[in-house]
């Protein structure tokens, strides 16, 4: 079977619409509006796969900015990868994704990222996982009913502009948030069923985005889609909003690692909590997150901050099957926290050898050097990995719900 993969055309947007709804649900008629109303990408951005004339799969890489350290980077998001029922397995995917990496190479990315529906099809193009999202299920009487809820409101068409200001300065302190356009606002806050938001002294300081769902037992789920606090009033006026939500059988939320709202809880415990061990309760589920691979090395060791004061260097070699360019070995160097690179002179000891996708969940802060080495993944001595992981010190990466693809 010949498979040629080339940029999405104007007459391929009824195949594409098609293969979309086929593959991830959705009316044709707002997949293609939603195409032609875009903030993120165009069609520029689309791929697709034709075998024998007919186009068979398509897939979507964007420029985004993730914020990792305090810094934005560069990344190509991956979304929307399909391949119609009858020609699946054979190649279509895998050659789809082999010209993403290589494109996203061309465009000079630092990464790629990307949602997987399948984590072991893409750890094939050397993708791994870069952050764990915390999947609870609690009542609201299980939550502290804090008296700052008096402070909670409706969200109002005329909030979006402090909105995003509070959001802007606030991603230099959370790893994973990606940069929205005021485009992007109007669009996700414009698709959010309900919105409440935190206002103090005329200030917003925190907001929440959420959903109901009643079931055909008429027991009433609240999804919460986005939740931000920037102070410690705005945190305790959410969760007692949420405490007092007494016709909601349970709340739901894919939170990230850190949250604090699971010290609100009266009990540590979810809904229909399993027992573990004698006498240990489940409090949440542990799922796996988002997915990336290093593009561009430099790039990717550059861009970021390190810990403050570290000093050193060490002469890195890379195995990274796709993109040739990667596996020159190099010097990377720390001085005051801020990396440098240069080309290793030839016959420079190595002392780091791994494969991309090691380096890039250790760049992310994902896994530790350390925790690699013993895995048999990083080969290093223990001074080197110790080193390394003094230089990563982040807090656990994750992409609010809006902002996934």
């Amino acid at each position: 079977m010949s498979i040629t993969v080339r940029p999405l055309e104007s007459s391929d947007l009824a195949a594409f619409a098609q293969i979309e709804q086929v593959c991830f649900g959705g009316d044709v008629a707002d997949i293609l509006a939603n195409l032609q109303d875009n903030p993120r990408y165009t069609m520029s951005h689309i791929i697709v796969a034709e075998v024998d004339g007919q186009v068979v799969g398509t897939a979507t890489m964007f420029p985004a900015k993730i914020w990792l350290s305090g810094v934005p980077l560069d990344i190509g998001a991956v979304a929307s990868v399909g391949v119609l029922p009858d020609f699946r397995k054979q190649g279509v995917a895998t050659q789809m994704m082999q010209t993403l990496v290589s494109r996203a190479a061309t465009e000079g990315y630092a990464f790629t990222a990307l949602f997987p529906a399948s984590p072991q099809f893409y750890n094939h193009f050397d993708f791994g996982v870069i952050g764990d999202v915390h999947a609870y299920r609690f009542a609201p009487s299980n939550l502290i009913n804090f008296a700052e809820k008096s402070k909670v409101r409706p969200f109002d068409v005329a909030d979006l502009p402090m909105l995003r200001v509070v959001y802007k300065g606030q991603m230099t302190w959370h790893n994973g948030w990606l940069s929205r356009s005021n485009a992007w606002w109007d669009k996700i806050a414009a698709k959010w069923p309900h919105v409440v938001v935190f206002e103090s002294d005329g200030m917003l300081d925190g907001y929440m985005a959420y959903e109901l769902k009643t079931n055909a037992t008429n027991e009433t789920t609240l999804y919460i889609k986005e939740f931000f606090a920037a102070e410690g009033e705005a945190l305790r006026g959410l969760i007692g909003y949420l405490a007092s939500q007494t016709e909601v059988s349970a709340i739901e939320y894919l939170a990230p690692p850190q949250t604090p709202l699971r010290h609100a809880l009266h009990q540590p415990r979810t809904v229909e909590a399993e027992v573990r061990g004698w006498l240990f309760h489940d409090l949440c589920h542990v799922t796996s997150g988002p997915m990336a691979r290093i593009i561009t090395l430099k790039t990717a060791l550059t861009k970021r901050f390190y810990t403050r004061h570290m000093q050193g260097e060490r002469v890195i070699r890379l195995n990274d099957p796709l993109i040739a360019q990667n596996e020159a070995p190099i010097i990377f160097r720390l001085v005051d926290g801020r990396a440098e690179t240069h080309p290793a002179p030839e016959g420079k000891e190595v002392q780091i050898e791994t494969d991309i996708r090691t380096l890039t969940q250790i760049i992310f802060g994902y896994l530790s050097a350390t925790d690699a080495q013993r895995l048999g993944r990083f080969k290093a001595d223990d001074d080197t990995c110790s080193w390394l992981d003094k230089a990563i010190a982040d807090s656990p990466l994750y992409i609010q719900s809006g902002d996934w693809f």
